[in-house]
């Protein structure tokens, strides 16, 4: 069992993870798009893959794929889609966090390794001028927060997946020859920095796990924590924002502070699930309750055994985390 430790105070944990994440992005699939397309095409509504077809994908690339899809398969009446704006967002995210980190244990020869989280309320308590600066975004660490990270420890990690949109055909995957991942940290001006402590602890004052209507409109703890109210972008969501480039389209797994920032809103989760009686919601006999978002409802997979969100409420059989003071 993997123990997830904070990425700014376990320099191991960091190193592996940088390498693991690599490793990953070259290492084959066996798949090309062409087969990944053929798949997908009759399964996913308004699916279109554009580019060099014949390409491999890599392991790194599955998961982008498998990320993207999941936001291209829509909650029939709901503003929510199989992975985002709705009840599933905390349990799908588990799921693919946890799948992701045993194919790290594989590829790095250890089936203790747990995924590292990033904390980043606490970089949120920083000026915002400075949020960017943190020994994160080292050379030897998670790479350089603006533009091309093409040097250092994540310079060899290449992507070859890329969500797009265009006014005329809408949205699009892209598949196309090996490139750095992109960033433009603390640049968008528009609205504040990373989410705070206070943030934090605002969200932990919910005491529903999710209402009607069950999508980017409803209260409680998981639209909360999603950063979808009270004051989007939130929590979540306003990460993505803060460090754009690819963690702006439905591919931004293709960067790996993807899943640091969603193992931060894991353990908020698990922080919230040890200190109260939260429940998840909807259960499978709640009125209207959506498909695909219900307690039992199998969720999208691409890797490993189909699991619902009650097998995942427990993460106990497959990690921990180190703190779950996640106010402090």
């Amino acid at each position: 069992m993997g123990i997830r430790r904070n990425v700014a105070r376990n320099e191991a944990d960091r190193s592996a993870y940088v390498q693991g994440c690599v490793a990953l992005s070259q290492t084959s699939t066996g798949v090309t798009g062409a087969q990944a397309d053929a798949w997908l095409r009759d399964q996913v509504p308004g699916w279109q893959l554009r580019g060099d077809d014949q390409i491999v994908l890599s392991w790194w690339d599955w998961f982008a794929l498998w990320h993207y899809t999941a936001m291209r398969l829509p909650t029939a009446g709901q503003a929510a889609n199989r992975a985002h704006g709705g009840p599933i967002f905390l349990p799908w995210h588990r799921l693919f966090l946890l799948r992701l980190e045993e194919v790290l244990q594989i590829v790095l020869g250890d089936p203790n390794f747990g995924l590292p989280y990033w904390d980043w309320a606490s970089d949120g308590e920083l000026p915002t001028g400075d949020q960017h600066r943190t020994p994160l975004f080292g050379e030897d660490a998670l790479g350089t927060p603006r533009g091309r990270v093409d040097t250092g420890a994540l310079g060899g990690l290449g992507v070859q997946l890329s969500g797009r949109f265009n006014r005329t055909i809408g949205q699009f995957l892209e598949i196309h020859a090996p490139r750095p991942i992109e960033r433009a940290a603390g640049l968008d001006f528009s609205f504040p920095g990373l989410p705070t402590k206070a943030d934090v602890s605002a969200c932990l004052t919910e005491t529903r796990y999710d209402n009607a209507p069950w999508d980017v409109n409803a209260a409680g703890f998981r639209n909360h924590l999603e950063g979808w109210t009270p004051n989007p972008p939130g929590m979540h969501n306003r990460v993505h924002v803060w460090v754009g480039g690819d963690m702006s389209p439905a591919t931004s797994p293709n960067d790996p502070l993807f899943y640091l920032n969603h193992c931060n809103v894991d353990r908020i989760w698990e922080a919230k699930l040890r200190s109260s009686t939260l429940t998840y919601l909807p259960a499978n006999a709640t009125p209207n309750a959506p498909a695909g978002h219900r307690s039992t409802d199998p969720m999208v997979s691409f890797y490993g055994d189909m699991l619902t969100p009650e097998h995942v409420i427990d993460p106990t059989p497959w990690y921990s985390y180190d703190d779950l003071n996640v106010e402090a």
